[in-house]
Formats: C-alpha cells, sequence, structure tokens
C-alpha cells in the first residue's frame, strides 16, 4: 500500500475513533479519551505517555479514571467497544 494511501486510511481510521469516542463516552475528559484513542491505535503506557508529554504515572492514572467513568475494568473491552461503536457510526455492521 502507498504511503499515501496509508495515510488516508489511518486519517479516516482516527476520525472514525474520535467521533465514537465524544459519542460514545461524553464524560472523558479530553485526555482520558486521548488515553484511549492512542491504545485503540495500538500505543502502549510508555508511547502514550510521550506523545502526551506526561509521566507514565499520569497515563495509568488516566487509566483508572476511564475505568471508573466507563463501569469497565479492561483495556480490552473499552478497545473493543470503542472499535465497534466506530464501525457501526461508518454504517458498518458488528457482530
Amino acid at each position: 500500500m502507498s504511503p499515501a494511501v496509508t495515510h488516508v486510511r489511518n486519517t479516516i481510521m482516527d476520525d472514525l475513533l474520535d467521533e465514537a469516542a465524544a459519542s460514545a463516552w461524553a464524560p472523558l475528559s479530553p485526555m482520558e479519551r486521548s488515553v484511549l484513542l492512542a491504545a485503540a491505535r495500538g500505543a502502549e503506557d510508555k508511547q502514550i505517555a510521550a506523545t502526551l508529554g506526561c509521566s507514565i504515572s499520569t497515563v495509568r492514572t488516566l487509566w483508572q479514571r476511564v475505568y471508573q467513568k466507563t463501569g469497565l475494568t479492561s483495556r480490552r473491552k473499552l478497545i473493543a467497544l470503542l472499535w465497534a461503536e466506530a464501525v457501526r457510526r461508518s454504517g458498518g455492521v458488528v457482530f
């Protein structure tokens, strides 16, 4: 796949994830949403911390807040639900 096509695909995926996160988890703060979105894109805590310019401890605290606000305790479940919402919003079907 060409770099241009990859860039367009990633941009579309990012937009879908952003919209899904904003609607599905409105009570999340922008930083909490950023942590969730970065994880959905495949980043680990160390990478998230570097991207956000904060410590790994801060990222872990943000995860605890995300868990508390969503009522979920699994990062995998959160990410799966986020992707499912993004697919639904794009007109896809989730099984």
